[in-house]
């Protein structure tokens, strides 16, 4: 039997806009074609078909991602992709539709928006977001439709929310004529996977390792980094660890697999915080020196920049998936209709793999960039 799956960006948006669209348009069948069920928190997960066809409704949330691994369907759709930051569902997603013996379909809704260019690299410059490799227009194709299109609208209301949003303005032309503006906000143009993604050569020498980058979460995701300052003096992001609702024990328990000497946290923990996680893991723990959002912006911005060698001051392996993802996707928080401003992300963004990163990063930079490793010379007797 044919299996497919549904999303929205949450269990509430399942109940609150999927549900009554689709009872409004195949309600008058319900029981005799298909029926609702499985029940969690007061929505279904399932539209089952008397034929055995089977729609799961799933929330498309990060943690969802993993979920949706080992999945097969037929038939997948994404309903507000712009909603939250969908990517890992929908990478997921995209391996799980492969079920043999039926025609193959994916399908996903969203207006334009500046927060999510991996939306319009796919859709509008058929470029895969993560690599930059070239990705068949013919298999991902755009079907736009403006707010006049929508016969459900009175003139009255169209004339309003033209008004309202601005006539013709940047914000207007993306949520009402479905344009691709032109992505202001970005924070970080320079960065190119071609440039600043790849693995270390075996022979490089290093000034130091060891050194960690973490940024706390509770239920946003856990990030650390294992960071390493080469004999070029450039950064390292050489492994991730990204996970949501993580422990202490996760984290530290990986940072004593890494074989880490030293992690740095946000500046904002407190003495009391930090000594406990010291004197209970045993592990060397220091707040990064610097908070302010404009310090760590100005140092990634001067970190990606390329010289007059064709190189940049930093590298990160194919292994730190979240901070290759996060980097060219942080934009600065532009209240509507108004300039960007810049000492905010906007909403939505996730930025946990940028702050563990920079964190981490603090300790290399503001070490002397002629620090070598010191040469322990014992001499005399301590008495």
């Amino acid at each position: 039997k044919g299996r497919g799956v549904l999303t929205q960006p949450s269990f509430d948006m399942i109940r609150r806009n999927f549900m009554p669209v689709w009872d409004s348009l195949y309600g008058r069948v319900r029981g005799d074609i298909w029926d609702y069920r499985i029940y969690l928190q007061g929505t279904p997960q399932e539209i089952a078909f008397k034929n055995g066809f089977v729609y799961d409704l799933r929330p498309a949330t990060n943690d969802m991602a993993e979920r949706f691994r080992g999945a097969t369907y037929c038939v997948a759709g994404m309903d507000e992709l712009r909603n939250e930051d969908q990517l890992a569902c929908y990478l997921a997603l995209v391996g799980a539709v492969r079920m043999p013996g039926f025609p193959l379909q994916f399908f996903v809704t969203s207006t334009p928006e500046a927060r999510r260019p991996w939306i319009r690299k796919i859709w509008t410059d058929h470029v895969d977001p993560i690599s930059g490799e070239a990705l068949s227009p013919e298999d991902y194709p755009k079907f736009k439709g403006r707010m006049e299109d929508n016969w459900h609208l009175t003139e009255v209301q169209k004339k309003r929310m033209r008004t309202m949003y601005g006539g013709q303005s940047r914000y207007a032309r993306q949520e009402l004529d479905a344009e691709d503006v032109a992505v202001e906000g970005v924070a970080f143009e320079s960065f190119s996977e071609a440039v600043h993604v790849r693995y270390p050569p075996p022979s490089l020498q290093w000034k130091r390792r060891g050194v960690a980058g973490i940024d706390f979460g509770a239920t946003s995701p856990t990030a650390m980094y294992e960071l390493g300052l080469d004999e070029n003096n450039k950064i390292w992001a050489l492994r991730e660890f990204y996970k949501r609702d993580a422990d202490d024990y996760d984290w530290v328990g990986t940072s004593i697999d890494w074989k880490m000497k030293l992690i740095v946290c946000d500046p904002s923990r407190s003495d009391k915080d930090i000594y406990r996680l010291q004197t209970l893991y045993g592990i060397n723990l220091i707040r990064a020196p610097h908070k302010q959002f404009d310090v760590r912006v100005r140092m990634m911005r001067s970190l990606l920049l390329v010289d007059e060698h064709g190189e940049p001051g930093m590298y990160i392996t194919p292994e730190c998936i979240n901070l290759r993802y996060e980097i060219p996707n942080l934009a600065f928080a532009s209240p509507r209709g108004q300039e960007f401003t810049t000492d905010r992300w906007e909403s939505g963004v996730l930025d946990h793999g940028f702050d563990g990163f920079c964190y981490g990063a603090q300790e290399l930079i503001d070490m002397p960039m002629d620090w070598e490793t010191p040469t322990v010379v014992e001499h005399g007797v301590l008495a």
